[in-house]
């Protein structure tokens, strides 16, 4: 049976179809929250790497949160374009947690000379007169680290499954909203609009208020058409935006929470 089916089946279909995609929607919610990178410090990021506890890694120029994506269902994005010294590392240890650090700029290790010979901390080795030389950067902690990790485990350590799963579950929704029954309290588009609203709770909104889950009371006749007067498209998008930045607020207030509660990128 294809979703187009379920959705023009019998009602009592649509009792068990929405407790899977409320379901699909709880696995989702707990799969991002477990592997949402997490703030920590380069010197776990350095113990890590010594233990052999990285699984993946990546080097990044800049590194956001989902808060400044455009749909809730998008990965954390992060940028690296190689052309400088990486600002955060990212990896990804045992059981999917991933943690990101920033990089120490401009923290060479002690001991080095302009030359690259190694000397005590404070000293630099004397030049002398007509002795060839090259000015060499003295090595910095992320070359250290560099060196301690496998370059067959460079890649996205962010995992792909909670934007996956996300996505196929907005997808279903999408196909129901489009082949199932006409919503009654707003059209077709309002409920589009609000399907974007961060977390899925647009989404959650629509299973809960509007058919075919749900049977609302009809919203009073518009004095001009009479037909029922519905949410437009235009008044789901502005609920959109208005509702997104609420929840933005809230959750930065919610950012004095510790770290493991309330990760620094929520997906």
């Amino acid at each position: 049976m294809t979703v187009v089916d379920a959705v023009r089946a019998p009602s009592r279909v649509f009792p068990v179809l929405r407790l899977a995609l409320v379901g699909l929607w709880v696995v989702w919610a707990a799969a991002a929250w477990w592997v949402a990178p997490r703030a920590a410090t380069f010197e776990r990021a350095e113990a890590d790497a010594a233990a052999d506890r990285v699984v993946s890694y990546q080097w990044a120029d800049s590194f956001g949160d989902a808060n400044g994506s455009l749909l809730w269902f998008t990965a954390v994005p992060f940028t690296y374009s190689g052309d400088a010294a990486p600002q955060v590392f990212i990896w990804r240890t045992g059981f999917g947690r991933v943690h990101y650090a920033q990089v120490p700029a401009g923290d060479p290790r002690s001991g080095y000379s302009l030359d690259g010979v190694p000397t005590e901390p404070g000293q630099l080795q004397p030049i002398q007169p007509g002795s060839d030389f090259s000015v060499v950067s003295p090595p910095t902690r992320s070359d250290d680290l560099a060196r301690l990790l496998p370059t067959d485990r460079q890649g996205n350590p962010v995992p792909y499954f909670p934007p996956v799963l996300a996505t196929i579950l907005a997808l279903l929704c999408l196909a129901i909203l489009i082949q199932g029954p006409a919503p009654k309290l707003g059209t077709r588009w309002f409920w589009f609009f609000l399907g974007g609203l961060p977390f899925g709770l647009g989404m959650l909104l629509w299973l809960r208020v509007e058919r075919p889950w749900a049977e609302p009371v009809s919203p009073a006749p518009d004095k001009k058409t009479g037909q029922p007067k519905r949410y437009s498209g235009l008044t789901g998008l502005g609920l959109m935006f208005l509702t997104g930045i609420v929840i933005s607020i809230l959750v930065a207030l919610l950012r004095s929470l510790p770290e493991w509660l309330v990760p620094s990128a929520l997906p």
